[in-house]
C-alpha cells in the first residue's frame, strides 16, 4: 500500500460524512477485536508525543493505552507557561513542531489557543490529532457519534435521532457546539436548551474576549450548511423540557470548568442552571422516558447532573468513557497504521487482523490524504 501523506484530526467538520462513518466501522472493528486481545500492532517501532498544557484523565489515558495496545510508544509531554517544554516560551510554536515531528510518528495536542495550534499542526510533518482546544474537542465528538451509533434506540437510524443538549451553548462548550454541526450532517436534529444569555450568540456569550465576530459568524455559518447539508436541525430554546420532550439523548456538559469552581461561581450555577431546571435528573428525565444521558465527563455529581441521571440503567457515561479509549485506537490506526502495514503485513494471521489491514487499506485508498468534507 503506499504511504499517505499525513492527514490531520483537528475538527470532524474536516471530514465528510462517509468518512467518519467508515471511522465508526473501524473503531468497532478494532474495539472487537481488543475485547479478543487480537489488536494488530499498526504502530510498531513508531512513537506519539502526546502534548498537554492542561489536566487530562480520559484523553491521556486513552491516548497512551491505545498507542501501547496497537504496538506503539506513547511519550507525555507538557508545555505552556508552566509546562516543561520550550514550547510557548522559549521557543515559536512552528519551530517547536517541526522539531519535534521530526522524532515521532504522530502528535496529540491539548492547546487552548485556537491561532496555535493551527500553526502547529500546519507545521508538522506527521499526522497531529486535536485533544482539545478552546472550541473542539474532536476526538470526544467521534467518540459521542461512536456511542449513539451503537446505542441507536430500536428501528431508528441516525437520521431519526434527537440529541439534547442542556447546559451551555457558550462557544467553549465544545461537545454542545460540535454536536450542532455534526449531526445534522446526518439528517439528526439537535436541541440546545441554554438559561436565557448563555447561547452562544446572546449578550453574556458575546462579551467574552475570545468571542469575536469571525468565530460567532462562523458558528452560525457551519451549523447552517450541516443543516441544508443533511437536512437536519439546530434548535435553541430556553425551556428545558421543550427541550428535551421526545429526545432519544440528553446530553449534558461541566457547569464549571477548571478554575471556575469558586463559592460565587457555584452560587450563580445553582442559581441560574440548577435552579430553574437545567440539570439533567429524574425530573426532567420523567419527560423523555426513553431518553439515554450522556456526558463528556468529569462531571460534578449533584450540579449539571444528579447521581440518578449519571447511574441508572440509561446511562451511557461509562460506555461512553470507555469509548475514548476505541476512538483513539481507530483513529491512531487509520492516519498512523498506513505507514506499518506494508511491512508487517506478514504477522496478521488472524482473520480479525486481516479485516482490520483490509479495511484501513481501503479507506486510505478511498479518501487519500485530503480532507473530505469542503
Amino acid at each position: 500500500m503506499t504511504t499517505h501523506a499525513p492527514k490531520n484530526f483537528m475538527d470532524c467538520w474536516d471530514y465528510s460524512t462517509d468518512e467518519l462513518l467508515d471511522l465508526v466501522d473501524l473503531i468497532k472493528q478494532l474495539k472487537a477485536a481488543a475485547k479478543k486481545r487480537r489488536v494488530p500492532k499498526l504502530l510498531a517501532d513508531q512513537s506519539l508525543a502526546m502534548i498537554f498544557n492542561g489536566n487530562s484523565t480520559r484523553t491521556r489515558v486513552s491516548f497512551e493505552v491505545a498507542a501501547q495496545q496497537l504496538g506503539g510508544f506513547a511519550l507525555y509531554l507538557t508545555g505552556g507557561e508552566h509546562g516543561e517544554m520550550h514550547l510557548g516560551k522559549r521557543e515559536t510554536v512552528g519551530d517547536t513542531a517541526r522539531v519535534v515531528s521530526s522524532m515521532v510518528e504522530g502528535i496529540a495536542i491539548r492547546w487552548q489557543d485556537l491561532a496555535e495550534i493551527k500553526e502547529f499542526a500546519d507545521s508538522c510533518s506527521v499526522p497531529v490529532f486535536n485533544m482539545m482546544d478552546y472550541m473542539h474537542h474532536p476526538t470526544q465528538t467521534l467518540c459521542d457519534l461512536t456511542t449513539i451509533i451503537e446505542h441507536l434506540p430500536e428501528g431508528k437510524e441516525l437520521k431519526d435521532v434527537k440529541l439534547a443538549f442542556i447546559g451551555t451553548d457558550d462557544l467553549n462548550e465544545s461537545s454542545a457546539g460540535d454536536l450542532a454541526k455534526l449531526l445534522p450532517r446526518f439528517g439528526a436534529t439537535v436541541v440546545l436548551g441554554t438559561p436565557e444569555g448563555h447561547a452562544f450568540d446572546e449578550e453574556y456569550n458575546t462579551s467574552e474576549p475570545e468571542n469575536t465576530p469571525e468565530l460567532l459568524e462562523l458558528t452560525r455559518a457551519q451549523r447552517r450548511q450541516a443543516c441544508e447539508e443533511g437536512g437536519g436541525q439546530v434548535i435553541s430554546t430556553h425551556d428545558p423540557v421543550e427541550a428535551v420532550q421526545g429526545a432519544d439523548f440528553v446530553y449534558t456538559g461541566c457547569f464549571c470548568y477548571e478554575g471556575m469552581e469558586s463559592e460565587s461561581e457555584f452560587e450563580y450555577f445553582d442559581r441560574v442552571f440548577v435552579g430553574k431546571g437545567f440539570q439533567v435528573s429524574e425530573k426532567l428525565l420523567a419527560h423523555c422516558p426513553q431518553a439515554q444521558t450522556m456526558h463528556y465527563l468529569p462531571a460534578l455529581r449533584g450540579k449539571e447532573m444528579t447521581d440518578y441521571a449519571m447511574d441508572f440503567p440509561g446511562s451511557l457515561l461509562w460506555k461512553q468513557a470507555e469509548n475514548r479509549l476505541h476512538t483513539q485506537r481507530g483513529l491512531m490506526a487509520y492516519l498512523m497504521g498506513g505507514r506499518s502495514i506494508d511491512a508487517y503485513a506478514p504477522v496478521y494471521n488472524a482473520e480479525a487482523e486481516r479485516a482490520i489491514v483490509e479495511k484501513i487499506t481501503a479507506m486510505t485508498e478511498r479518501y487519500g490524504s485530503q480532507y473530505t468534507h469542503a
